[in-house]
């Protein structure tokens, strides 16, 4: 009911539940491209501000999410997948009405989220 979580990394921190992870494990950058680490970071500078609670709110009112509760009350617990097509197509539509060019793009979007609170 929190989610959408990625369930390896759900069960590897959910014992922090709303404490700060202190260390992370060893995260080796050099995997990405440089248009990969551009787009990590600009995801970074934008989102990671945010609390737990606001990013909650962010999920809880896109498509994909949406789509995976359907009728669920509010408070009830799912493991609905929600499908790599509905996630594809939603944020195929924000590149589209934001006109997400370069990664630095993702600020517009992160700041109506937030306005939608």
């Amino acid at each position: 009911m929190h989610g959408p979580v990625y369930r390896e990394i759900y069960f590897r921190y959910r014992d922090y539940r709303f404490d700060s992870i202190e260390k992370a494990d060893s995260f080796d950058a050099s995997i990405f491209s440089s248009g990969e680490k551009a787009i990590y970071d600009s995801v970074i500078n934008n989102i990671c501000c945010y609390s737990g609670k606001i990013l909650e709110r962010f999920t809880h009112n896109e498509a994909p999410w949406l789509a995976a509760r359907g009728d669920l009350p509010v408070t009830a617990p799912s493991d609905r997948i929600i499908g790599k097509s509905l996630i594809g197509e939603y944020f195929s539509a924000v590149k589209a009405k934001y006109n997400m060019v370069n990664p630095g793009d993702i600020k517009e979007y992160a700041q109506d989220m937030f306005l939608c609170r």
